[in-house]
C-alpha cells in the first residue's frame, strides 16, 4: 500500500533506476548518502526535537528514505511494503523538507494502525484518504510553521507558496497569527483540504484506483463496510496528544 503522493497527479511509476535509499538510521554515517538526502533528513530531525511522538514513529519504524528522479508527477509518498518515504529530487531542498513532514505524519498514522481497510466501500475508503491525506497536511504545517518560528522559515514558505497546499497554509497561518492557538489552526487547515473541488477530485480519483488496483490483485469479494465511527477521533490528534475538531465540512463532488 502507498499512501497518497503529496501534491501529485498520479501515482508514481518507481523503477530501480534513477533512485538512492539509505536507512535513516544509517544516514549520517553512510559516507555513500547523497549530501542533499543528508541535509534534508537533518533538517526535519531538528524540527521534530520539537514534536517527539514524530521523532518516535521515525525511529521505531526505520523506513529507508529515497530521492529518485523517476516520480512523475509526484513529490513524494510513503510506501507502506517497502517501508521507504520517496522524495523527488526534482524540487528544493526546503520542499524536501516539507514533503518528508507530509509523509512523516504518514508514517506516524500506520504506525497507530490508522489506515483505511480494503474492507471498506470505494467511496468510503476515498473518504478515509481525504482524512489521512488533510491531517497530513495539518501537521506538516504546524511542524514547519514551528520550524519558521524558530528560525528556519525555508520548509513553511515552499510550502505555502506550494499551488496545492497554499490555501490550507494560508488558513493556518490566519488562525495562528488571530488567535495563537493550535487546535483551533489545525482544524482551520483540516476543514480548508476540503474546498478545493480540484484537490478533491485529484485524490478521488488516485484513491479509487489504488482500491480497485487492490482488490484486483487480492482477487476478494467487495465488503462494502463504512469508515468507523471512531476513525476521525483517533486520527485527528496533534502531536502532543492534544486532539482537535476535524468534521469534514459538506463538500459536494461535481
Amino acid at each position: 500500500m502507498r499512501y497518497l503522493a503529496l501534491l501529485f497527479l498520479l501515482f508514481p511509476n518507481i523503477t530501480e533506476a534513477g533512485e538512492v535509499c539509505v536507512h535513516v538510521s544509517d544516514i549520517g554515517a553512510d559516507p555513500s548518502a547523497p549530501a542533499e538526502l543528508v541535509q534534508v533528513y537533518e533538517e526535519v530531525a531538528a524540527g521534530l526535537e520539537r514534536f517527539p511522538s514524530l521523532l518516535a514513529a521515525v525511529e521505531d519504524q526505520s523506513p529507508e528514505l529515497c530521492l529518485s528522479s523517476k516520480m512523475d508527477n509526484a513529490h513524494g509518498y510513503f510506501d507502506i511494503e517497502q517501508n521507504r518515504i520517496y522524495l523527488s529530487d526534482q524540487i528544493p531542498i526546503a520542499m524536501q523538507v516539507g514533503v518528508l513532514l507530509h509523509e512523516v505524519r504518514h508514517l506516524e498514522q500506520f504506525s497507530l494502525g490508522i489506515c483505511p481497510s480494503d474492507d471498506l466501500a470505494m467511496k468510503e475508503y476515498a473518504r478515509a484518504t481525504f482524512a489521512l491525506e488533510a491531517d497530513a497536511s495539518v501537521v506538516s504545517l504546524l511542524v514547519a510553521w514551528d520550524m519558521k518560528e524558530n528560525g528556519n522559515s525555508g520548509p513553511w514558505l515552499a510550502l505555502s507558496a506550494w499551488p496545492t497546499q497554499a490555501d490550507i497554509a494560508s488558513s493556518f497561518a490566519s488562525e495562528m497569527r488571530a488567535s495563537n492557538d493550535v487546535p483551533t489552526a489545525a482544524s482551520a487547515a483540516f476543514d480548508q483540504w476540503y474546498m478545493s473541488e480540484a484537490r478533491l477530485e485529484e485524490y478521488y480519483i488516485a484513491s479509487c484506483s489504488d482500491f480497485l488496483d487492490r482488490q484486483d490483485a487480492s482477487k476478494t469479494l467487495p465488503r462494502y463496510q463504512l469508515v468507523p465511527a471512531d476513525f476521525l477521533d483517533e486520527l485527528c490528534r496533534l502531536p502532543d496528544g492534544s486532539s482537535y475538531s476535524c468534521s469534514p465540512p459538506k463538500v459536494e463532488r461535481r
